[in-house]
């Protein structure tokens, strides 16, 4: 869900929606509390300080059931001194810094972006209680997914698949947007659920099969195995696929073709994984020209903030975006570091 705050009168109605989706997921009523006064605080920071800006809300599991993720986007001044800016009662007129204390406080984890001239991303989570953990899974992921303007679902889909020590993630793009791209995109999520331990090439071809009764899609898969430090990748169609590592990054080879109408031929390729690996799924509402590289500390932040960054600034604006960020779990205190 994305939430655009542009004046005064947006910082309720995103705190009521937030809330609502807050409550949905089942947080018990100090959670819903603290999520109300937290996006009171990020809503309010963005009109007073930058102008306007959005939130994305997304659903998470974490140990005890569900969880949500809300980050504030916007492309202000950013943070000079995020130092004192965490203060408790520092204010000021040129940039972000009111109640960032208090938003860190309330929220299960906390984490910041900013680099000057830039703006500021904000991420924060709250779990089913205050005493919740994170998932067990062995990756982290990180996931932008938003509809075109003005349709109500999106005919991008995603869905990740875990056993132990890996994960099987797809990324999958149905032709067109709208009700009908959504039902392609759908149809193969189901395929991977029913399938998620054969090989990729596998659960391609019987997506190939189930995709035949709709107007078909894109679909890369990525099977990552924190244990033999491997990852496995397939893909046929435009889903842009990178494995960033400290010494570059790579693209990812996809066939041509259309899953459900045209497959001639399907691949798969393995790279090494390491503690140090990022992987980076979009579908093609984000343009194929972002560097990270201008983006000094981004990579150690959450992937969360990552995929909200390539949203922000290398969104097209004229088709369904979904971003599917993935590394090694970091450790637990890596991620209220600011």
């Amino acid at each position: 869900m994305q939430i655009h705050v542009t004046d005064p009168s947006a910082v309720g109605e995103a705190r009521r929606k937030i809330v609502a989706f807050a409550q949905e997921i089942g947080l018990d009523e100090n959670r819903l509390g603290a999520v109300a006064l937290a996006t009171t605080e990020m809503a309010s920071n963005l009109v007073k300080h930058v102008g306007q800006g959005y939130l994305l809300v997304h659903r998470i599991s974490e140990r005890d059931g569900a969880g949500m993720r809300i980050i504030s986007v916007d492309r202000g001044p950013g943070i000079a001194d995020l130092a004192r800016a965490l203060t408790d009662g520092h204010s000021s007129a040129g940039s972000m810094g009111f109640g960032l204390g208090s938003i860190k406080r309330l929220a299960n984890t906390f984490e910041v972006y900013s680099m000057p001239g830039s703006g500021v991303i904000i991420g924060i989570e709250f779990w089913r209680s205050q005493n919740s953990r994170r998932a067990a899974s062995p990756i982290e992921l990180g996931v932008v997914a938003e509809p075109l303007l003005g349709e109500t679902v999106s005919g991008d889909g995603w869905r990740v698949v875990s056993s132990e020590g890996e994960i099987t993630a797809m990324l999958v793009d149905g032709l067109g947007h709208g009700a009908v791209a959504a039902e392609a995109a759908q149809e193969a999520e189901r395929i991977l659920s029913a399938v998620k331990d054969t090989p990729l090439s596998q659960i391609i071809s019987d997506a190939h099969s189930a995709l035949r009764k709709t107007r078909g899609a894109a679909v890369a898969l990525a099977r990552i195995d924190v244990n033999r430090g491997l990852l496995t990748f397939a893909g046929v169609g435009n889903i842009s696929a990178v494995l960033l590592t400290p010494s570059g990054s790579r693209g990812l080879t996809s066939h041509n073709g259309t899953v459900g109408q045209n497959v001639a031929r399907v691949q798969e390729f393995t790279y090494p994984w390491s503690a140090d690996s990022i992987l980076i799924l979009h579908s093609d509402g984000l343009t194929t020209r972002w560097d990270l590289g201008r983006y000094p500390g981004l990579l150690a932040k959450d992937t969360s903030l990552i995929a909200a960054l390539l949203h922000r600034d290398f969104y097209r604006g004229r088709d369904d975006v979904t971003i599917l960020v993935a590394r090694s779990r970091r450790r637990e205190t890596d991620c209220h570091a600011p």
